[in-house]
């Protein structure tokens, strides 16, 4: 995967299967209350109107519970990640870059393959959940554009042949060591007066994810880390790897717990294991299922959910499903690795023939129809040349990024007024 399209797979955090609206309020006190200034960033303005819609977005993706005393509490992280927005998209216009010309069609396509959507559906689906196509095309146009900015300043320090030896060395090196598989959130502290801002804004992000809130679309859409396209992954870590300040944490934490806030260099880190292993051998949940699922409202009728179980005898057969069942969701085939199921559907597809369908599967989503398309069998863990070239290139993509962000930060002029 190329580095813009692991940017830009972040917005894949901003939509997702079932849209979340804002508390019912009357339309003129709405209408009045959307259009007061949140914030002027230089000479540019963010409305109440402005958090309202991305703040709906993210609900939408996250499993956050849409509760007004919620949306009080991730408000001033949506803010902060609007203002970071808008100070890229003035430095865009400040280095000649045309915004008006950026071409959106690769993005759309990043992410209605990460959704499963078919092929230019992504518009009708915003309109039909009504999420605002505004605001995600522009956080879709400032990701393009600060790329671009970004891969400039990283051209006079590519990495090397020499600097992937160096890496694969050090990664055969610690094939037999304690390894665990990690998420991580990051949020960065750029001036010391912030401090305790950011641990207080990494602290709503944790009590969101054990509200029940999404680990990895909260790490899209909030995490100021290279991992942040990946949902937060960092991938198979052993454990001399892990920082200083990690170590001690992280080797003493069960699979599936989450860490408190921890501070690291530059920042505040949180932390997920979804794994532990001895070292780096092969797992059976390590294997890649490729499957294709049609989702039923909950609370359908069980013989509607038979009748179209019936009409499904190969993964092709979910293509002609939406004519006759408008109610359906169906998705694209989509790839996933059989650690990272949910573990009601590990109960069920870990022993799944390929071609077989699934019983129904049900969910806070809906009810499941699921069949296996392919299932690829684990391989080793050791990352190949080119991932290590990738997590290099990430890695120096992100020191760039920070960097030039807090640059930008503190040269501004940026009022808060809510």
């Amino acid at each position: 995967m190329s580095l813009l399209t692991r940017r830009i797979a972040l917005i894949c955090a901003l939509v997702a299967l079932f849209a979340a609206f804002a508390p019912a309020t009357a339309p003129r006190a709405l209408a009045q209350d959307s259009m007061r200034i949140a914030a002027v960033v230089n000479e540019d303005a963010i409305s109440v109107l402005d958090i309202r819609e991305r703040t709906n977005l993210i609900f939408a993706t996250t499993g956050l519970t849409d509760t007004p005393e919620v949306r009080r509490r991730i408000m001033p992280q949506v803010l902060n990640t609007l203002i970071d927005e808008t100070l890229q998209l003035q430095e865009a216009e400040r280095q000649g870059v045309d915004l008006e010309e950026v071409d959106l069609g690769f993005a759309y396509g990043v992410v209605e393959n990460n959704l499963g959507l078919p092929a230019g559906q992504l518009q009708s689906f915003l309109q039909y959940n009504k999420l605002s196509q505004a605001s995600l095309d522009r956080q879709l146009t400032a990701e393009i554009a600060w790329t671009e900015l970004v891969r400039r300043r990283m051209r006079g320090d590519e990495v090397s042949e020499e600097d992937i030896d160096e890496e694969m060395a050090r990664l055969e090196a610690t094939a037999d060591e304690p390894a665990y598989l990690l998420a991580e959130m990051f949020l960065a502290v750029d001036e010391p007066e912030r401090e305790a801002e950011v641990e207080a804004n990494m602290r709503r992000l944790r009590e969101a994810v054990l509200s029940g809130a999404s680990f990895p679309q909260l790490a899209r859409q909030f995490s100021q880390s290279a991992s942040a396209a990946e949902g937060g992954d960092m991938g198979w870590i052993a454990q001399s790897q892990l920082g200083e300040d990690l170590i001690p944490v992280v080797s003493s934490m069960a699979a599936g717990s989450l860490s408190e806030p921890i501070r690291v260099i530059g920042g505040y880190a949180l932390v997920f294991v979804r794994e532990r292993r001895s070292g780096m051998d092969v797992d059976s949940m390590d294997a890649r299922l490729t499957m294709r699922q049609a989702v039923f409202p909950l609370g359908s009728d069980p013989a509607a959910v038979r009748q179209v179980a019936a009409l499904i005898k190969s993964c092709e057969d979910y293509d002609g499903l939406t004519e006759g069942h408008p109610e359906l969701l169906i998705s694209a085939p989509i790839t996933i690795r059989m650690g990272e199921l949910q573990p009601h559907f590990l109960e069920v597809l870990s022993d799944l023939p390929v071609g077989t369908l699934s019983r129904p599967i049900e969910s806070n989503q809906g009810i499941h129809l699921v069949m296996i398309c392919e299932r690829a069998d684990p391989e080793s863990q050791m990352a190949t040349r080119a991932e290590v070239r990738a997590t290099l290139q990430n890695q120096q993509f992100d020191l760039i990024a920070r960097g030039y962000l807090r640059d930008l930060r503190r040269q501004a002029f940026v009022d808060v007024r809510i």
